[in-house]
């Protein structure tokens, strides 16, 4: 029990610690967080002596998650066939083996051995900790592709990364605390050093690469509950159908709103960042809207994009000169109609609707992000 409570305690200030480097981007040194890593998982090595003896055959848990760790980046890569491919930038060269591959060796095999030195904790609060913990060292690696202090480039870290990585971390632990470490590495290995040897990687829109990320590890998870939980005489319990439920409609909650979120499917959702149209749709509201580029009529508002930037205005004028169609917007509040006229090439779509107030805490970080740049 003293042990158990030394760990919960331990876990929550490395909770606090990787929260707080991810949030002000302490670091994104993969040499010196392996560095890290690897003195903390030394360190639980030498603390917990004693480990779970699993009773089932390890061997065959191991090759199962090579299988689909190997399914996992043929199916990645059958999207490149429609997507195509580009040229690996991270493709493995001497400089790279000792900057990136071998800390990012080092930093998996750490990962895995605190998670497994952690989970002598068999409790859900101690489960939850650990996949929290892992999640921030995921995010902290990611940190340094997006290091232009720019608040859209974070918020695509904070949702396409974390969300993925919560799905996986959530999977790693369930396989560890069950069937031991050997096998989670194994495919942590695999599903990751392959961007250091293939020369060519497929051009996945990230939204994809995210939605296979979190929908793979469920699948993966069904399947060992199915075929690999010895506790239930192959059945499974009222538990976990409910824990399988859960899981699948945290599911497409999570990917609806990165659906929304990216906009670009149907359905769309923007934080007003100016006091254009104030008194109908103000700053800090949220609007959603829909793809429609056919059914716009004056006094629409619509959605458009002007040097890179997605501008919400209403219509004001529509002509059609040469069979196409053009708009002419203005800002409720502003004095003067918009310098261009929009066209459907242009256009993003319609509004529907608006949600008042919910970006403003999006605008104070924005602001934030200002300030440091």
């Amino acid at each position: 029990m003293k042990r158990d409570n030394f760990i919960l305690k331990l876990e929550t200030l490395l909770v606090i610690i990787l929260s707080a480097c991810t949030f002000f981007r302490f670091t994104s040194n993969k040499i010196f967080i392996a560095f890290l890593l690897f003195l903390l998982a030394l360190f639980l090595m030498y603390y917990i002596k004693r480990e779970k003896r699993l009773k089932i055959d390890k061997k065959k848990v191991l090759i199962t998650l090579i299988v689909f760790a190997i399914l996992y980046l043929a199916l990645f890569y059958m999207l490149g066939i429609y997507n195509g491919f580009s040229k690996n930038t991270d493709f493995i060269t001497f400089k790279s083996l000792f900057k990136v591959i071998i800390p990012t060796i080092v930093i998996i095999v750490s990962t895995e051995i605190i998670r497994k030195k952690l989970l002598i904790n068999d409790s859900l609060k101690s489960k939850i900790l650990i996949v929290i913990i892992t999640t921030f060292i995921d995010v902290l690696l990611s940190i340094n592709l997006y290091q232009d202090n720019n608040l859209d480039n974070f918020l695509l870290l904070l949702g396409f990364i974390t969300f993925s990585s919560v799905a996986n971390n959530m999977l790693f632990t369930y396989i560890t605390s069950r069937y031991g470490m050997r096998p989670t590495l194994v495919y942590r290995l695999i599903t990751t050093l392959y961007i250091y040897i293939i020369p060519f990687i497929p051009d996945v829109y990230i939204f994809f690469r995210t939605f296979i990320r979190m929908l793979y590890p469920l699948l993966i998870y069904l399947y060992f509950e199915k075929y690999y939980n010895r506790d239930k005489d192959k059945e499974i319990s009222k538990d976990s159908r409910k824990q399988i439920i859960s899981l699948i409609i945290g599911f497409i909650v999570i990917t609806s709103i990165i659906m929304v979120v990216s906009c670009k499917f149907y359905v769309g959702a923007l934080v007003i960042g100016s006091k254009s149209m104030t008194g109908s749709i103000n700053k800090g509201d949220v609007v959603v809207f829909v793809a429609n580029k056919k059914n716009i009529n004056k006094d629409d508002v619509i959605v458009f994009k002007k040097d890179d930037i997605m501008i919400v205005h209403r219509v004001v004028n529509k002509t059609n000169i040469n069979d196409k169609d053009r708009y002419y917007t203005k800002g409720d509040a502003n004095p003067r109609l918009d310098e261009n006229f929009v066209t459907e090439d242009n256009l993003m779509g319609k509004v529907l609707f608006r949600i008042r107030y919910i970006g403003k805490p999006t605008l104070w970080l924005r602001n934030v992000f200002n300030k440091e740049g």
